[in-house]
């Protein structure tokens, strides 16, 4: 990993597409869950840049905002979750908008995941100036969750499918497990775009295929549409509403092992289920939740007291 590090490192210095590079020296077509955090880790910061200066994307985000308003009005006190949040640009404005214009006197309890640790500790410092504190930051893998079942109400996703073609299947089966009432994807609107958007979306390797997947799941679709409006120039976005009505059985509580999908408890900063015999750590207050960050400790509960 030190080396293929500082090859990428050399390779961003020069502006050169880093998954790109990673699929070529391992002979790949698809992107890894690897190629995307490294790619992202190295971005970490550019995209508070780009909120900070690229004020024509705004209305970009008040159209995503005003569309998931529509479905959260109505409830109370409602679970969101972002997977894929980056740099919290769009959940701060996504957030900022429902409490302006949502339900009266509705609280919101916030969850958001990124795969890079790096974007996350720019998130954190970016929402804190912001003055928007309450929201739980995790690192993980959209493939693997650490959401417990049915236990958000509204699940939404910005650009964070796209750079998983191939895996549309398995990461809408997690995404729509883990919704309670709604789940919300804006994504590269493959069916929306001319023959040169196409084009450049299968070079890159996107989940072009999420729409004709979401048909063959037999999902329940409110609302399939192209955006008014784009925040990159290349990159034209449409919007799918999948409705839930089937959640019977819904968790008492969110965050979960990505694992077992079993409960967790924190001690410090630590998170520990009881039903794997796993351990997780919580660092600069961001809950570290992918599978590579499990540690066996099997004996926790008799010892960690003592």
């Amino acid at each position: 990993m030190k080396n293929i590090l500082a090859q990428v490192k050399e390779q961003y210095k020069q502006g050169n597409n880093i998954i790109k590079y990673l699929k070529k020296i391992e002979n790949r077509t698809t992107n890894s869950f690897e190629d995307i955090m490294i790619s992202y880790d190295f971005q970490a910061g550019t995209y508070v840049d780009y909120y900070n200066t690229n004020k024509e994307s705004k209305k970009f985000r008040e159209e995503i905002a005003d569309t998931i308003n529509r479905y959260v009005a109505n409830i109370d006190n409602p679970t969101i979750f972002e997977p894929g949040c980056g740099e919290a640009t769009t959940l701060y404005d996504i957030c900022t908008y429902i409490r302006e214009h949502g339900k009266e006197n509705s609280k919101m309890l916030i969850y958001a995941l990124d795969a890079s640790f790096s974007r996350l500790m720019v998130a954190k410092r970016f929402l804190a100036e912001k003055g928007f504190l309450a929201t739980n930051l995790m690192m993980g893998n959209m493939l693997e969750l650490p959401i417990a079942d049915n236990s958000c109400d509204v699940v939404y996703t910005v650009h964070a499918c796209e750079p998983n073609g191939g895996n549309e299947e398995k990461i809408l089966k997690e995404l729509y497990r883990v919704t309670k009432k709604y789940l919300i994807l804006f994504e590269p609107a493959y069916d929306f775009a001319g023959d040169e958007e196409k084009r450049r979306m299968e070079e890159h390797g996107y989940a072009i295929r999420l729409f004709d997947t979401i048909q063959k799941m037999g999902l329940d679709v409110r609302e399939h549409r192209l955006l008014e409006n784009r925040d990159r120039i290349t990159n034209p976005t449409g919007v799918t509403v999948i409705e839930k009505n089937e959640a019977d059985s819904v968790s008492d509580f969110v965050v979960a092992d990505p694992i077992s999908k079993g409960r967790l408890q924190k001690h410090n900063n630590i998170l520990h289920c009881e039903d794997s015999m796993l351990i997780y750590p919580i660092m600069d207050d961001i809950m570290c939740l992918n599978e590579d960050s499990a540690i066996i400790a099997t004996k926790f509960s008799e010892l960690y007291s003592k």
